[in-house]
């Protein structure tokens, strides 16, 4: 009976160390650690007041909970073998990855980058299909997004499809040649260099506009051209160039009367008072003293 009593004391002992165990989860503030972490892997080496400065209208405001979503998906790969501690743990991460996929705007740049993180954390779970929903509402938000292609290449690869993983890496080469991460990833896979390059868009020539039609129903011709236009020049012979010059010498002369006479004019004098005016005008302009 002794035994016995001893025995069932031990048991409640084991048990109870056993649940105290499952049930102590660490505090909810980040630690230090954890702050660096969201610092290198959210904000880019920044923090989330210098991001927000930078896209005021990303929704960086709300993006501590993307910092929550990364690190309790940490703390749920420490606390793998602790089924209590590991369902809390990813509980809060998809908590804080759905908070930002409702609070920032649709067009985002941070809502690719949320949906890969959650995906990690139902593939963490255990749940793939559900996961590479999420990689594939990356894609479909940033078809860049080369971390999205390779963690659907890893979860087909896993099931078996190896040949289709490397034909999801080529198609992430095509959207994001540079990247590095996809590059390994496609030689894992058997690809061979050169790596995928951008399908090559056609070049059309341009067609010149066509001017509307007019009333008639016929095209409109074509607005001139403003061009800088030279006069002409026209060759006289010496014969012409001497009369151009004679008619020259009596428009000084006697502009205004050769102006007059031009004109029909039914009030100018007869022709021989203007004659005598004429000759009158010369004389006066020879004996003008120098």
């Amino acid at each position: 009976m002794k035994y016995l009593f001893l025995n069932t004391s031990l048991a409640m002992l084991l048990f109870g160390l056993m649940c105290g165990k499952s049930q102590a989860v660490e505090a909810f503030a980040a630690t230090p650690q954890e702050v660096s972490l969201c610092s290198a892997l959210v904000f880019g080496g920044r923090d989330r007041g210098y991001m927000e400065s930078l896209e005021p209208e990303a929704g960086w405001g709300h993006t501590h909970h993307w910092c929550d979503c990364v690190r309790f998906r940490y703390r749920a790969i420490r606390s793998i073998g602790d089924k209590s501690s590991f369902n809390y743990n990813t509980g809060q991460a998809l908590q804080g990855c759905d908070y930002v996929i409702r609070a920032v705007p649709s067009g985002s740049r941070i809502l690719p980058k949320v949906h890969v993180d959650k995906g990690l954390v139902l593939k963490l779970r255990g749940e793939t299909r559900v996961a590479a929903q999420e990689f594939q509402r990356a894609l479909s938000l940033d078809p860049s997004e080369a971390k999205a292609y390779s963690e659907l290449s890893l979860l087909q690869e896993e099931s078996g499809q190896r040949t289709a993983a490397r034909d999801t890496v080529a198609l992430g080469l095509q959207h994001n040649p540079e990247s590095k991460l996809l590059r390994k990833r496609y030689l894992e896979l058997g690809g061979k260099e050169p790596f995928p390059e951008p399908p090559a868009r056609d070049v059309q020539a341009p067609v010149p506009p066509t001017a509307p039609p007019d009333s008639s129903g016929e095209p409109a011709l074509p607005e001139p051209l403003n061009l800088d236009l030279q006069e002409p020049v026209i060759a006289v012979d010496a014969q012409s160039e001497s009369a151009a010059e004679a008619g020259s010498q009596s428009a000084e002369n006697g502009k205004a009367v050769t102006d007059a006479n031009a004109r029909s004019c039914r009030f100018c004098p007869p022709e021989e008072i203007q004659r005598r005016w004429i000759e009158s005008f010369k004389t006066g302009q020879e004996k003008k003293p120098e």
